[in-house]
């Protein structure tokens, strides 16, 4: 008990540097991303992901001593291993009160990419915006490994109002859907995310900045920039992965997925551009660049399975009934899409 409580005390006094320093021997991560912000309306599920990188010397295995959580955080961004009183109604099968998810792999060797994915379900007298604060720990001493503050907010809608995709530094958006034209297979609708605002349009930008109303005062000032034109879709990130600011398309006239393919050139990372595909059962799938990009091709074809849902949701198959379909890029850089199909058509 008593090194436990030491741990305890260097964690906590960590959480009071500038700089956050290595808080457990041989545990270290690195924020990487996360989906998108969400609208939700009341009684809905929806889902969250975000990504760390193994920055230590320790494999985090799960179901071992040396598996690694994405504890519950109080709004102090401090206080971890903590449940806010208002987050108990929002629990959908999270791993306690007080941890909502271990990493989708079973293992994660230094250097390698983890996922941390878990849902979400409004209460049916839900209103406003409700935030999720987090870090990772040590699953089991509590101990927080690398104090980032990471959190994902969620705003349910107006009664009577219509769902708009959310997409957060990573979103995991909602519908939108539009009828596409008769000689479209489907339409594309670019849109632009910055301080928990989605702005459609074409082109469209948004701007990030720690000064204006929404915006976290931890962030630096970007943009975020998408437009389609003759068959490209163009996004772009100049801030930080870790703004609140993301680019992407809601993709209209889908309702089953057997298949998704397109080009790239430009930026290839494992979050972004990534496809966001949201079910009929509220639950959100997303599969990412590079873990479907050949080595020697710019042609992604995405693996829809579950082995290539970065979610843990399980994928997606042509039985499944889609809900909202888009393109989130939320990491910093450039990247540029064409040749894009869905089900085997081109638009």
């Amino acid at each position: 008990m008593r090194l436990v409580r030491i741990l305890a005390l260097i964690a906590l006094c960590l959480a009071f540097t500038p700089t956050s320093a290595l808080a457990v021997t041989g545990y270290d991560s690195a924020y990487s991303g996360e989906s998108a912000f969400v609208m939700i309306d009341a009684g809905q599920t929806q889902s969250f992901q975000v990504f760390f990188s193994n920055t230590g010397t320790t494999t985090w295995a799960k179901g071992t001593a040396t598996e690694v959580d994405l504890a519950a955080c109080l709004a102090d961004k401090v206080t971890c291993n903590a449940q806010d009183s208002t987050d108990s109604t929002w629990n959908s099968g999270w791993l306690s009160a007080t941890r909502y998810a271990t990493a989708t792999q079973a293992s994660v060797a230094p250097g390698s990419l983890a996922t941390f994915a878990y849902n979400i379900k409004a209460p049916a007298d839900a209103t406003g915006t409700h935030r999720f604060n987090g870090d990772l720990v040590v699953a089991s001493s509590g101990a927080r490994i690398h104090p980032e503050g990471y959190y994902q907010d969620a705003t349910v809608n107006a009664v009577g109002s219509v769902t708009g995709p959310t997409p957060t530094p990573t979103p995991g958006s909602t519908p939108f859907p539009s009828a596409p034209p008769t000689a479209l297979n489907f339409t594309i609708s670019p849109w632009a995310y910055a301080c928990g605002t989605t702005t459609r349009g074409n082109p469209v930008t948004a701007t990030d900045s720690p000064t204006a109303t929404g915006c976290p005062t931890t962030d630096t000032a970007g943009t975020a920039t998408a437009s389609y034109q003759a068959g490209a879709l163009s996004l772009d990130k100049t801030g930080p992965t870790s703004d609140d600011l993301s680019s992407g398309a809601t993709v209209g006239g889908i309702t089953s997925l057997s298949s998704a393919s397109f080009d790239v050139a430009g930026y290839c990372g494992a979050g972004a551009p990534r496809l966001n595909v949201t079910t009929a059962d509220g639950k959100t799938h997303f599969f990412g660049c590079s873990a479907n990009k050949p080595a020697t091709s710019n042609h992604i074809t995405l693996d829809l399975s579950a082995a290539g849902d970065g979610s843990g949701n399980g994928g997606v198959s042509p039985t499944n009934t889609v809900t909202a379909l888009n393109f989130v890029f939320d990491e910093s850089g450039a990247t540029t899409l064409t040749n894009i199909k869905f089900n085997g058509m081109s638009q």
